[in-house]
C-alpha cells in the first residue's frame, strides 16, 4: 500500500439532519472532512502539520462522530480509514462498523484465518519484486541442473538486496531446496520449479513472500505447492476475521 497521504478510507454517515450536517461542516480538521453527498466522512488533500498524523486522524474522527446526534449515529452505514506510517511500518485501521462503534486494529498478516485460490501462472497482485524477501522450503523430483539454474537466476536479480541464503540438498533425482531472506521475483522462481517438476506432481513446499522495506503488509501471501498444484495464499490483517481457519478447497484442476 503506497499513497501520498498515508491515510485512505471513508466512513458512510447516512441519513442526518440539516442541524447534524451543519455542525459537521464547521468541524476544523487536517485530514477528515464531511462531504454533504453522500454523507461521509473523507480524507482531504492534506498538508501534515508537526503532530503525529494517526494522534490527528483518530481525533478528528471521534470529534466527527461526537457531533452526530445518538439516535442518527446509531444508523450510520459506517466505514473504515486506514493509515500507513511508511517510517514505522505500521498499517492501522480505524473501523466504524454499522451502528457507530470504533474499532482500532494494527495489521498483522495471519495465514491461519488466509484466503486461499488456485494460481496458474497468472499475473498477480505481490510486494514490488525488487523488495521481495522470500523464505520457505520446496522439494521436487528432477534434474540437479535446476539448483544452478536458480542460483544463477537469483544472483543475477537485479534487486536492492543482493542478500539471503539459498540452499539446496540433491539426493539423486529429488531435490530440496530452502530459501532464507532470498531478494529475487517469487514469480519467475515459480515458473522455473514448475517447469522442472518431473513429474509435475513431485511439487511440494510453501514460499512466503514479505518484503524488506516497511508498508508493504497488504501484499504479503504465500505460495503453496502440493502435488502440482500451486496456490496463492493471502494472510488476514485484522483480527475480526471469522474464526475457522482458512484452509485449501479439496479439489482443484492440476496448475498449467
Amino acid at each position: 500500500m503506497r499513497t501520498h497521504l498515508g491515510c485512505t478510507g471513508r466512513v458512510e454517515l447516512g441519513e442526518l439532519g440539516p442541524e447534524t450536517r451543519k455542525r459537521l461542516e464547521q468541524v476544523e480538521a487536517i485530514w477528515l472532512e464531511f462531504s454533504a453527498n453522500p454523507p461521509s466522512l473523507v480524507v482531504r488533500h492534506v498538508q501534515p502539520d508537526d503532530t503525529p498524523a494517526l494522534r490527528e486522524i483518530a481525533g478528528e474522527l471521534v470529534e466527527f462522530l461526537s457531533d452526530v446526534p445518538e439516535a442518527e449515529r446509531a444508523k450510520i452505514p459506517g466505514g473504515a480509514l486506514y493509515y500507513l506510517d511508511e517510517e514505522t511500518g505500521q498499517y492501522v485501521r480505524l473501523k466504524v462498523p454499522r451502528g457507530g462503534f470504533l474499532t482500532v486494529n494494527w495489521a498483522r498478516p495471519d495465514y491461519s484465518r488466509a484466503t486461499w485460490q488456485p494460481y496458474q501462472g497468472e499475473k498477480v497482485g505481490l510486494v514490488f519484486d525488487a523488495y521481495q524477501c522470500l523464505n520457505g522450503t520446496v522439494k521436487l523430483q528432477t534434474h540437479s541442473r535446476v539448483v544452478e539454474e536458480l542460483r544463477s537466476m537469483i544472483d543475477r536479480f537485479e534487486g536492492l538486496y543482493p542478500q539471503g541464503d539459498f540452499e539446496a540438498r540433491v539426493s539423486g533425482s529429488q531435490v530440496e531446496i530452502t530459501f532464507r531472506g532470498v531478494n529475487s521475483d517469487v514469480l519467475t522462481l515459480l515458473k522455473v520449479l514448475r517447469a522442472a517438476a518431473d513429474p509435475a506432481t513431485s511439487l511440494e513446499g510453501e514460499i512466503d513472500v514479505g518484503s524488506f522495506r516497511v508498508g508493504d503488509l497488504e501484499d504479503y501471501c504465500r505460495f503453496v505447492l502440493r502435488g502440482g498444484e500451486v496456490w496463492l495464499v493471502r494472510p488476514s490483517l485484522w483480527n475480526d476475521s471469522p474464526e475457522a481457519p482458512g484452509v485449501a478447497p479439496r479439489q482443484m484442476e492440476p496448475a498449467a
